[in-house]
């Protein structure tokens, strides 16, 4: 009996051991197969308490032997149809203590084309902050994730800050991040690349969302100028409708910057095309554009950089019908064109640039507030234009060299600082042998004659105070000849008269023509009354010349206009000098002198 029993006890255990195994095995299939239900319900309530959003998974596969889950069609709803965040497939290689604590840990995650959309709300807050926040003070549970890898990405970063709401997007994005730790105010490292509309932008560096932080090395290669011309808006009305940018630059924000979003770098622009949204036409090319030292900060805000060089510039440059120009358009949309508040810190942004080089440029400018429009042409331009600067009005030294018209040689050098708040400077420009010809639209308005031949060179001294012209300009012509009369109206001087009559033996006439222009209203200005004084002045200056010269200006070598000289209190006796007529008869016989001339039909 026994015997018996002790035969059959062995025989018992097996059986309970085999049954405590079928057991054992029955829950353990029961577990796997209720686990991916319970990760798929966890996770999902965990993402939905940290979005505040409605989470769906289509599906949850998991591979225990490798501590690894798969999400098929991950979803955090946003607005309408689109997803802030979306995943074609999720693998995760999580800890197993993750299934019994509170928060969760994971090896390594990796993410295939994924869509997230990060927005910046008016407020300054992000729309996933809560899910991508800290949870440190105890508020969250934990997130910790080694490494994540995203595969054929895309992100769209929406800046709802401004009036009209910006957005920037990368696709086909592959990121490297690692340590992210929502328990840890640390930053995480990442890196990574990404089509940005048809070119490259490279990334490195260092992000944090609670608190929000950011320290990142870009690289940008043949990006499109036009992917930021909503940025561009804010420091020009001018938008760029061509040009490739290539830069590398530093971008700090939050914690990790004293100075709001900052951007440091350098970067050039190949191929760039300005417009004139108003006109939509083009109002400036560049086969280059370099910039060295650049500088942004939103808390100030200010613009700046160390140089700037332009490589074979155009620029068009035109005076209206109502006397406005086109340049307006390179101010900031919030500048008035010049009133007090322009330009300065007080009124927005401050701007600065220490150097600005010029290589080979152009200039067309046109006048078409004339009856015949006046056209000009600038070529050959090189020189620089240094300290221009919002905040300190009076620097901004030009020095520049080129040509005007068929070959002119012109210069221009002073001081002129065109983003002060009040147009201030002291320029001086010469032109060297311009062929008067095409200056005959000005002419044909202001002297009422034709222009058959001749050239000027002219020396122009402009001062502008305050937003008034005072110049004082030296003109000398050379082998001018006058053409019919085109308009009697223009002025009551005798011109061809004058002109045979100011000529001095090698054939020039010399001319200064002072001048004050308010800037706001041009149109106030006569500048038949100008001339007119400039050729008066000249003539007073031939008082003490010759019988015979001063007998032209009225009218002939006759004796009739030589007795008219005579009453008009010139010396005629013979053996008589130049010399011999003193200052205060001259003083008393040029006006007489003047008024005869003007006269005389």
């Amino acid at each position: 009996m026994n015997s018996t029993r002790r035969a059959q006890l062995p025989r018992r255990l097996g059986i309970g051991l085999s049954v405590l195994a079928a057991l054992v095995l029955l829950f353990l299939v029961a577990w796997l197969w209720a686990l991916p239900a319970y990760i798929d319900q966890r996770l999902s309530q965990t993402l939905a308490e940290r979005s505040g959003r409605q989470v769906t998974i289509d599906d949850v596969t998991l591979t225990p032997w490798r501590h690894q889950v798969t999400l098929e069609g991950l979803r955090i709803a946003g607005q309408a149809d689109t997803p802030v965040f979306s995943s074609q497939r999720v693998v995760a290689t999580f800890d197993w203590h993750s299934l019994f604590e509170s928060g969760w840990r994971f090896e390594r995650i990796d993410l295939k084309a994924p869509r997230l959309q990060l927005i910046w709300r008016s407020g300054g807050a992000w729309n996933l902050a809560r899910l991508f926040g800290g949870g440190g003070g105890g508020g969250s549970a934990p997130l910790r994730i080694a490494q994540l890898n995203v595969s054929d990405g895309r992100l769209d970063w929406i800046n709802r800050r401004p009036d009209e709401p910006l957005t920037l997007s990368l696709k086909s994005l592959d990121l490297e991040a690692r340590h992210y730790d929502n328990s840890d105010d640390r930053p995480f490292s990442l890196q990574g690349q990404a089509d940005w509309s048809g070119g490259m932008l490279k990334g490195e560096g260092e992000m944090g969302f609670s608190p929000w932080t950011v320290d990142i090395d870009l690289h940008a290669e043949q990006v499109p100028l036009t992917v930021l011309s909503g940025y561009l808006a804010h420091a020009m009305r001018a938008e760029p409708s061509a040009g490739a940018l290539s830069a590398q630059i530093r971008l700090r924000a939050g914690r990790a910057s004293d100075a709001g979003t900052q951007v440091n770098g350098q970067g050039e622009v190949a191929g760039l095309e300005m417009r004139d949204p108003e006109k939509d036409q083009s109002i400036a090319r560049a086969e280059r554009v370099a910039v060295e030292g650049l500088r942004f900060a939103s808390a100030q805000p200010e613009l700046t950089a160390e140089r700037v060089l332009l490589a074979a510039p155009w620029l068009d440059v035109t005076i209206d019908e109502q006397l406005d120009t086109n340049l307006t358009a390179w101010r900031p949309p919030s500048s008035n064109g010049g009133s007090e508040d322009s330009g300065s810190a007080r009124g927005g942004m401050h701007y600065a640039l220490d150097t600005l080089a010029i290589k080979h440029g152009a200039v067309a400018f046109s006048d078409r507030h004339l009856p015949r429009p006046f056209e000009l042409d600038f070529s050959a331009l090189n020189g620089e234009w240094r300290h221009l600067n919002s905040n300190q009005p009076g620097d901004g030294q030009l020095s520049l060299e080129g040509q005007v018209a068929y070959g002119s040689p012109l210069r221009i050098e002073g001081t002129f600082d065109p983003l002060g708040d009040a147009l201030n400077g002291n320029l001086n420009l010469h032109f060297e042998r311009l062929d008067l010809k095409t200056l005959a639209p000005y002419l044909r308005e202001f002297g009422g004659y034709a222009v058959e031949r001749g050239q000027a060179t002219l020396d122009l001294d402009y001062r502008l105070e305050q937003g008034r012209l005072r110049a004082q300009n030296h003109l000398v012509l050379h082998r001018l000849k006058l053409g019919e009369e085109v308009d009697a109206s223009a002025t009551d001087l005798p011109l061809k008269t004058l002109v045979g009559v100011l000529k001095s033996d090698d054939g020039t006439i010399e001319l200064d023509i002072p001048m004050r222009l308010p800037l706001d209203d041009p149109g106030s200005v006569d500048f038949g009354s100008v001339a007119g004084q400039a050729i008066r002045e000249a003539l007073e200056n031939l008082v003490s010349s010759p019988l015979e010269t001063l007998s032209e200006v009225v009218g002939g070598s006759d004796d009739s206009h030589l007795d008219d000289a005579n009453d008009n209190g010139a010396d005629t006796r013979s053996g008589e000098s130049n010399e011999s007529v003193g200052s205060d008869e001259s003083s008393k016989d040029a006006p007489t002198l003047y008024e005869r001339a003007r006269t005389r039909q």
